[in-house]
């Protein structure tokens, strides 16, 4: 192997960190009880309680604000209309000890870093909710480069006028322009008096990955997310435990195109007559889209436990599970996936009851425990090796666990399409008891200047290239990918 070609690359990965490292970091610790106050470092980070609002009032584009484990609140004194304002050009990131000298450093899941929309710090299971912000996060007017990342965000409650949008997206808030990231944060106990709990996208756009929304209500449309004439996706996201008449997870209405990619949708509830327990989809040409996605446990008073596709609305899925989703009747074919006067292309996915489209099958796909809400796939799945690789979106290479995305079981025939590994249907890959290859990004058994061009090709975003799963793609990366450069 030479080694001089290594070398210049890894060069290259280290002027492109360096370009990055230009933009200022602003640091933010609400409990820090010393210091200057500037955000020019951990010791001297913006503290108190108007911390991180103070943070994001002094950025500007090109700025990162790293914030230390901890709640904040949008206001300070009970002011019921503040929001964490999301600003084009301005990476916040939560999950930080208050000691990292890099991003990759930090671990959002261990550093708890929570905004909270609890303005008294009141809340219980089922009441003390009428003081709480109206939008914890607003992401109206903000671009793509405006990225949230690391955040649980719990406790908005959009009660307020209809004609403010008040009444809508207790968690976020995108309305008439705008395209935000958001990026490994759970969205959680939100709540509104129209639609969209945990979320309310209106005439705009956003990207989701790698999110939790959990145990949102969103009264009459859309537990987690009412979505109307907008086109944003969601990565590896979990939809569970929402609630709402009408489309119990995420609502998506009025011309809007959504595309959810290894995502699973369960224990979603719609109460009402509109059913859609997992998705409802209707009016002006509403189209969604579903690859290796899960649809499980989710129930509906009305119809469709599943997917519910009006008037006017349109699913593609493929790679797909729809398992017992119930509704009157149980778990049947029609509350699985239901046509009420929209259209449904369903193909290479599992169906329970049955479904018309190409290689579709009804068996069941034995998860490992649908009792505990563990929905991957267990040894013997009819899901295993038998989806179609040719419909997994291009640059897909990890499941909804992060876990590699195309995994060869070597004694279960391979009954899908194309060239092996065959991807699993679903959102879970049934993980090989064989090593993956670390850096085989391209699947082809070595690591080369392929593997090289894709990690380069996501470096800074969090999905593909992401080896070490820190929620980044960057020269840690890297490293590991060189260290096993050649043959698997």
């Amino acid at each position: 192997m030479k080694i001089q070609p290594l070398v210049a690359l890894s060069s290259l990965a280290l002027l492109v960190t360096a370009l990055q490292a230009r933009a200022a970091v602003r640091y933010v610790d609400g409990a820090l009880a010393t210091g200057a106050g500037t955000g020019a470092s951990w010791a001297d980070a913006y503290s108190g309680a108007a911390s991180l609002q103070t943070a994001l009032a002094a950025a500007v584009s090109g700025d990162e604000i790293w914030v230390k484990a901890g709640t904040y609140l949008p206001s300070t004194t009970g002011v019921r209309t503040a929001s964490f304002t999301m600003k084009s050009g301005v990476a916040i990131y939560g999950g930080f000890n208050g000691t990292e000298a890099t991003l990759s450093a930090r671990n959002w899941k261990t550093n708890i870093t929570i905004l909270s929309g609890d303005l008294l710090g009141n809340d219980t299971a089922s009441a003390n909710y009428t003081e709480n912000s109206y939008h914890v996060v607003l992401g109206t007017g903000a671009a793509v480069t405006a990225i949230l990342d690391g955040f649980t965000v719990r406790a908005g409650y959009a009660n307020g006028a209809s004609a403010s949008n008040q009444d809508k997206g207790g968690g976020i808030l995108i309305v008439s322009s705008g395209a935000p990231t958001v990026r490994n944060c759970i969205f959680v106990s939100h709540r509104c008096t129209f639609g969209g709990g945990a979320g309310y996208i209106y005439a705009a756009q956003a990207t989701f990955a790698d999110c939790e929304f959990n145990d949102n209500n969103g009264a009459s449309y859309g537990g987690a997310f009412d979505t109307n004439a907008v086109t944003s996706t969601f990565t590896r996201c979990i939809f569970r435990n929402n609630t709402a008449a009408r489309a119990g997870a995420v609502e998506t209405y009025g011309g809007g195109n959504t595309t959810y990619t290894n995502c699973l949708f369960a224990g979603n509830r719609s109460t009402g007559s509109g059913g859609g327990a997992a998705i409802w989809i209707g009016v002006s040409s509403s189209v969604v889209n579903a690859r290796n996605c899960t649809f499980a446990g989710n129930v509906a008073t009305t119809v469709a436990g599943g997917v519910n596709t009006t008037s006017a609305g349109t699913l593609n899925a493929s790679n797909c599970v729809f398992w017992g989703n119930t509704g009157p009747g149980g778990a049947t074919a029609a509350n699985q996936i239901n046509a009420g006067g929209g259209t449904n292309a369903v193909s290479w996915s599992i169906v329970q009851g049955g479904f018309t489209g190409t290689s579709n099958l009804s068996t069941d796909p034995m998860f490992v425990s649908a009792a505990t809400g563990d929905y991957t796939l267990g040894t013997g799945s009819s899901g295993i090796d038998s989806g179609s690789n040719p419909l997994v979106p291009a640059g897909v290479t990890t499941d909804l666990l992060g876990a590699l995305r195309f995994v060869d079981i070597p004694s279960v025939p391979d009954t899908g399409s194309g060239t092996a590994p065959i991807v699993d249907r679903g959102a879970y890959e049934l993980a090989s008891a064989v090593l993956p290859c670390i850096g085989d990004l391209t699947n082809n058994g070595v690591i080369d200047g392929g593997d090289l061009g894709v990690l380069l090709g996501g470096w800074g975003g969090s999905v593909t290239g992401d080896l070490d799963g820190n929620g980044v793609v960057n020269g840690a990366d890297l490293g590991m990918l060189l260290g096993n450069w050649g043959p698997c």
